[in-house]
C-alpha cells in the first residue's frame, strides 16, 4: 500500500482537480490525471455497482494501487481512477485483465 500522505485527498480537491484533469478510458475504468509540483498522490474510487461486497471493492482498490504506484511514485503526477459501473468478481481472469490495463498505460 501507499503512504497516507500520498493518498489523493477526494473529498476536498476532487472537484478542483476534475476540471484541470486529463482523462483516459479504459474499458474497465477512466483515469484522470494531472501534473503537479508535489510528489505524486494517488486514489482509486470503486462504485458499489461495480462490486457489491466490501472485499471485492477493497481487492479491486488493493490491485489497483499496488499495480499502479510503481509506475507513477517518481513522478510528480496526481492520479485519480474511477472504476466504471460494470460488475466485476475477483477472479485471476479479471485480475490479469486490470493489471495488463493499468500497465499499458501512458501517464505523461
Amino acid at each position: 500500500m501507499i503512504p497516507r500522505s500520498r493518498k489523493f485527498p477526494l473529498r476536498t480537491n476532487f472537484f478542483a482537480f476534475r476540471k484541470t484533469a486529463l482523462r483516459l478510458p479504459s474499458p474497465l475504468f477512466t483515469i484522470h490525471y494531472s501534473l503537479t509540483t508535489q510528489p505524486a498522490r494517488l486514489a482509486v474510487v470503486v462504485p458499489k455497482k461495480c462490486a457489491r461486497l466490501a472485499t471485492t471493492r477493497n481487492w479491486l482498490k488493493r490491485l489497483t494501487y499496488d499495480t499502479l504506484w510503481p509506475l507513477i511514485q517518481d513522478k510528480n503526477l496526481d492520479v485519480v481512477v474511477i472504476y466504471k459501473p460494470i460488475f466485476l468478481r475477483k477472479s485471476e481472469a479479471n485480475k490479469q485483465q486490470i493489471i495488463e490495463e493499468l500497465k499499458n498505460l501512458n501517464l505523461k
